[in-house]
């Protein structure tokens, strides 16, 4: 199966042509390429719900790779990671697997190595919609923090009261209520009450 020209694939990397480089491989498999310069970039431009793999260099100056990476897991935990790492960096990215990174791969590039594991991190986030898509499904995906703050989207709450009633920060109820309409695929908290509710979502 060859990933669709409907995906797209963030690609963040501090050096240019890294970033050329893999841009013009993932154009050449139909794919969408977005290129970050740093950590930064990436965090200020990130969409959640919209990307199906991150490549990820593990050395990066001010936010390394994987510091973005536990930013990304608190925030998109199914998004597949893979690391782009130098011989020097394996033990980091090594590390970086084992706090649930799809894959690294190494530089330089194998280019047939690097489109297959590209294309196997589409496929699982496709597999996966699909298994989530319909007659609620994608609510039995949601952790326990979710379930709450999406009762509380329900109700029709603002984030600043939800977050007062759960004892946590307005933020961390964005990066929620970000996940869960991800996971349900909404674009706006009418269409997600909606389908919480198993309604009509509203165009």
């Amino acid at each position: 199966m060859t990933a669709s020209s409907k995906h797209t694939v963030c690609i963040v990397d501090d050096d240019a042509q890294v970033r050329r480089f893999l841009g013009e491989v993932l154009s050449s498999i139909g794919l969408i390429a977005e290129a970050y310069a740093s950590g930064e970039d990436f965090m200020r431009r990130w969409q959640p719900g919209k990307a199906a793999c991150v490549l990820l260099d593990i050395r990066m100056p001010r936010i390394t790779g994987p510091e973005l990476h536990d930013w990304l897991r608190e925030r998109e935990p199914r998004l597949p990671v893979i690391f782009l790492t130098g011989h020097a960096d394996v033990p980091t990215a090594v590390r970086a697997m084992r706090h649930g990174a799809f894959d690294l791969i190494e530089k330089p590039f194998n280019v047939q190595q690097l489109i297959e594991r590209v294309n196997q991190a589409v496929r699982l986030v496709t597999e996966a919609a699909a298994d989530t898509s319909g007659n609620g499904d994608w609510q039995q995906s949601l952790t326990p923090r979710e379930r709450e703050v999406l009762g509380g989207i329900v109700d029709g709450k603002r984030s600043k009261v939800i977050a007062a009633e759960l004892g946590i920060s307005q933020r961390t109820v964005e990066s929620h209520r970000a996940n869960i309409m991800a996971k349900a695929g909404a674009s706006n908290a009418a269409q997600l009450t909606a389908l919480a509710i198993g309604r009509q979502a509203p165009s």
